[in-house]
């Protein structure tokens, strides 16, 4: 199935296309995508890791495990493991919260928020299902006051409040309120006016009224799938005062695939504009200006 077309104008909101035969179509297909680790399987990897020795697993994963107990320490269950460890330049933070890729990628944005706010010049951070690879500028010494839930929380909801999640989820949560119209395919005046309207809405009430139902309706709708934010809130309140802190001189075996993973995500912020300062004094000092 599937055809092949050309495309041939825009007029309004409708793209005009004729068919063009001769060519083999392609249908887009979808292969599946990374979902979160369930908390009942993390428990069971947990409890696999206290093990002396796993005969059942493959040679080369025991032996993965062995030199992970060897050389640093194995995540615990109702326990929060922390390594920090420099490599190549950089200074490293992993944090071992099992608490699935979607939890662990919006630690990752808190985390390296409140490093700006420490002015620790994160440079970017990377997730996977089982734990969150940080690197900057420099060596973070306390990982448990990054860790503050209070301080997480109130970080979050400072990022959420202006971010286009949350706006995108006021927006619906407005047209089922009847205060904005849905928008319909069909010849019409302006594509941005029910957008523009809803963001001028929802930044109103955020300047003037910001305790309205509304908003509330908004956060919690944001809230309850798009970033997994509670599992991330259970997990530090439950493990906050039990953080392990490893301070190694390299790479640990579990943090080393995490160099692997794709999907890095890169922070614009103290430690890029550094590393710009440090590359201009340098060129400036080659060239006998400085």
């Amino acid at each position: 199935g599937g055809e092949v077309v050309r495309f041939e104008s825009i007029k309004e909101l409708t793209v005009e296309v004729t068919r063009t035969p001769g060519r083999t179509p392609k249908i887009a297909t979808f292969n599946g995508t990374k979902f979160a680790t369930s908390t009942l399987l993390t428990q069971r990897i947990l409890q696999i890791f206290q093990a002396p020795t796993w005969p059942s697993l493959p040679a080369h994963t025991a032996h993965w495990l062995s030199l992970q107990r060897h050389v640093s320490r194995l995540p615990e269950p109702n326990r929060l493991l922390v390594e920090t460890f420099p490599h190549d330049a950089r200074h490293h933070l992993c944090i071992y919260g099992f608490a699935g890729r979607n939890a662990q990628q919006t630690l990752g944005l808190l985390i390296t928020k409140r490093m700006e706010e420490e002015s620790l010049s994160p440079l970017g951070f990377v997730a996977t299902d089982y734990a969150t690879l940080i690197w900057g500028l420099d060596p973070v010494t306390d990982p448990a006051a990054l860790l503050d839930p209070t301080k997480l929380r109130q970080g979050f909801t400072e990022w959420l409040a202006g971010n286009a999640v949350m706006k995108r989820t006021f927006r619906a949560s407005a047209i089922i309120a009847g205060l904005i119209e849905r928008s319909h395919q069909g010849r019409r005046k302006s594509g941005r006016q029910t957008t523009i309207s809803s963001d001028i809405l929802y930044d109103t009430l955020r300047k003037y009224d910001p305790t309205h139902l509304m908003l509330k309706i908004t956060q919690t709708e944001a809230l309850r799938g798009l970033v997994d934010f509670g599992r991330i809130e259970d997990m530090l309140t439950n493990l906050a005062p039990r953080i392990d802190h490893v301070a190694l001189n390299r790479p640990s075996p579990l943090a080393a695939p995490m160099f692997l993973e794709m999907g890095r995500v890169p922070i614009k912020g103290q430690g890029r504009d550094r590393l710009v300062e440090d590359a201009a004094l340098k060129l400036m000092q080659d060239a006998g200006l400085a």
